[in-house]
């Protein structure tokens, strides 16, 4: 059955060319395409890029890899071929200094991935914008909302990161404010309660089960009664890193064994995708 993962991290150890064959058992499986999140800005000091790194992701960079900026640029991707990639710009390290993202745009990126962190999250494992910038989190969503609003005029989709029990109201702002925007959260909002108000509010709203597999497994019948409920809002995504492609393989197996309706199905694994990214849609560099 064909599929797009809609939320894949450019990461890996060793070779680009031996991590890419492995992906190609997942291509003879029905991958068609996914979303590609791209550190396409970063500080170059290494122990300063660590900080905005969620704890259990650390051990995944390699110093060298940073060294090299190999999972930074857009033009590696360009390397990967019989599948469709949507490649989508990481913010998390832009400052009001280079928050312009024109050249980004120029620069072949087609969507941007926000990772909203204006404060500690310990939980995540990850430092907030204060303690990292030194700026204020009204300075943070001012500048979110100008990013956002200039990848909207783009036509650019955004997958925003964020913890709906503590941001929801600032999720709203943005929602309100750019009316007809694709807007993707992530991971469920870290809360379906919250996150349904949001997917039967705004139309342009839509939501991926990336991280949730374990839940998922331990209590499947709750899952898939929301995952039915909203089945024209959801995506299938893994979180996934370039060099891990088994993880995709593992939401695969789990997705196809969950959802038995073939029509809902069919939209969780590639027609709400398609949905959101059809217009946008085509292979890095053409």
């Amino acid at each position: 059955m064909k599929y797009y993962d809609a939320h894949v991290h450019f990461i890996w150890k060793g070779s680009f060319n031996e991590v890419w064959q492995r992906w190609q058992v997942l291509l003879k499986k029905g991958l068609m395409g996914m979303s590609l999140i791209i550190i396409g800005h970063y500080p170059n000091n290494w122990e300063k890029f660590l900080e905005l790194v969620p704890t259990a992701y650390q051990k995944t960079f390699e110093k060298n890899f940073f060294d090299e900026g190999l999972g930074f640029q857009i033009s590696i991707a360009q390397q990967l071929s019989g599948v469709e990639i949507f490649p989508y710009l990481d913010c998390r390290f832009i400052d009001m200094r280079h928050s312009d993202l024109t050249k980004f745009f120029e620069a072949g990126f087609k969507g941007l991935k926000v990772l909203y962190i204006p404060d500690d999250d310990y939980e995540f494992g990850v430092i907030g914008w204060k303690q990292f910038f030194g700026r204020s989190e009204a300075e943070s969503q001012r500048l979110i909302i100008q990013m956002v609003e200039q990848a909207f005029s783009f036509g650019w989709p955004i997958i925003f990161h964020v913890d709906l029990r503590r941001y929801a109201d600032f999720v709203m702002e943005i929602l309100q404010i750019n009316p007809g925007c694709p807007f993707i959260i992530p991971h469920f909002g870290f809360s379906r309660k919250i996150l349904a108000k949001f997917l039967e509010r705004f139309n342009c709203c839509y939501t991926d089960f990336s991280s949730l597999l374990p839940f998922m497994q331990n209590d499947p019948h709750d899952y898939l009664d929301f995952i039915t409920t909203y089945n024209d809002r959801i995506l299938f995504g893994s979180d996934a890193l370039l060099g891990e492609p088994g993880l995709t393989d593992n939401y695969l197996e789990f997705i196809i064994t969950l959802i038995e309706n073939e029509d809902i199905r069919a939209k969780i694994m590639y027609e709400n995708y398609l949905h959101i990214h059809r217009f946008r849609l085509n292979k890095v560099g053409e």
